[in-house]
């Protein structure tokens, strides 16, 4: 039959009988994809998978969230310098590097968690421990991942997880321990931070929790960035935590899923912490977000922590990063490399892609555009695959 002979209303009402009324209704509906306005129900099962859904809820959270005034401004009183760009950047050598390559530790973990503490220590091992990076003298900053409440892995970091690797680090002697972050858009970070326990775990511990939604922050130009602080005309300036200068080592924690937008979220996305809002949303996010995943990439341009150890015993492998299609990998990574990191992290999930719905890394793993634009700008250290040596325990 051609399209002379039915009408468009006819074909659908037939798409309907025989094809289902999903396909009718897409065809409807001219091919746009609507929102979930209901934001009692949460962005789950099938709707994870469309980006506008989930941009959709996160505004409407942000619309009647009580977040205090000029959360998402830069006020005068919060710059340093009076808002001029201070010089300052915290870049160093891979201290977890043998030769030229990057050393990545891989453990599967104890199974159902029952020795975190232990797993930690042995991943650890297998690339040197933590003083080829950390003095007891250092003043040491863990960052972990507080990017929603929803339980771990879709929040961030497993508050268990938290209190098991500040333990460790006591055991060996590193007291000068510091907890901070910034939430996402679901802020304030207080509110994330007593959501997930945090502040539970720092409390146990005896270890400073910090909120920056407190905190200072500063302007540093980014003279290498292609899209960061480049939106209207800017030249590569963008505000930065002012706290970031008060440690001599930086941890990370991220865990190992994928991002709507981003594709990824592990250790290069775990610098939007550092980020100031007005930033992420006036750069990072700008552009209807197609820029994600390359700003992801160098907000670390003067910036680089010195250990990574990423959870990946729980994963998303679609959506995120608060919902998705979770599955259970089972792994603890670690290196002082971050683009080995997610280049390995990547490839972990890949694996689970048979019968799921790729989401944005369904592509050789260095060719995923977080990955791109860090070895394009000279971020992280590995540029290849034999730039990094495995070390499986």
């Amino acid at each position: 039959m051609s399209s002379k002979e039915i009408s468009r209303r006819k074909f659908f009402e037939q798409a309907a009988k025989y094809c289902g009324t999903g396909v009718a209704t897409l065809g409807l509906l001219g091919g746009r994809a609507y929102g979930v306005d209901d934001l009692d129900t949460p962005a789950h099962e099938g709707v994870w998978r469309m980006r506008d859904s989930q941009l959709k809820q996160y505004g409407e959270f942000v619309k009647n969230a009580p977040l205090p005034p000029g959360y998402f401004t830069k006020e005068p009183e919060e710059m340093v310098n009076g808002g001029a760009p201070v010089d300052w950047s915290h870049l160093h050598p891979n201290w977890y590097a043998e030769g030229e390559k990057s050393l990545l530790g891989i453990i599967m973990a104890t199974p159902l968690d029952k020795d975190l503490k232990g797993d930690i220590k042995k991943v650890m091992k297998l690339i040197g421990g933590f003083d080829k990076a950390l003095k007891k003298t250092d003043k040491i900053l863990i960052k972990p991942n507080m990017n929603t409440g929803d339980p771990w892995p879709q929040g961030g970091t497993d508050p268990a997880f938290l209190e098991a690797l500040i333990l460790v680090l006591k055991d060996e002697g590193y007291t000068n321990l510091t907890v901070a972050d910034t939430c996402g858009p679901w802020g304030p970070t207080e509110r994330v931070i007593k959501k997930m326990g945090y502040d539970s775990v720092c409390s146990r511990t005896n270890t400073p929790l910090k909120d920056w939604d407190e905190a200072k922050w500063m302007h540093i130009r980014n003279a290498k960035a292609e899209f960061l602080g480049r939106f209207g005309g800017g030249d590569g300036t963008v505000a930065y935590v002012e706290d970031l200068r008060n440690y001599d080592k930086v941890i990370y924690t991220p865990v190992m899923k994928t991002h709507f937008l981003g594709g990824i979220t592990q250790s290069l996305k775990l610098s939007v912490g550092i980020l100031h809002r007005a930033d992420r949303g006036a750069h990072l996010h700008t552009f209807n977000h197609i820029f994600v995943a390359e700003q992801c990439a160098e907000i670390n341009l003067p910036f680089r922590p010195d250990l990574i150890i990423m959870d990946g015993r729980r994963s998303l492998i679609s959506g995120g990063p608060s919902h998705g299609e979770q599955v259970k990998p089972g792994m603890i990574l670690a290196s002082g490399d971050q683009v080995a990191n997610d280049v390995m992290g990547i490839k972990i999930l890949q694996e689970w892609y048979p019968n799921m719905a790729a989401n944005k890394i369904g592509m050789y793993a260095w060719y995923q555009k977080q990955i791109l634009q860090a070895v394009k700008l000279g971020i992280g250290y590995a540029k290849k695959d034999d730039d990094i040596k495995f070390v499986l325990g």
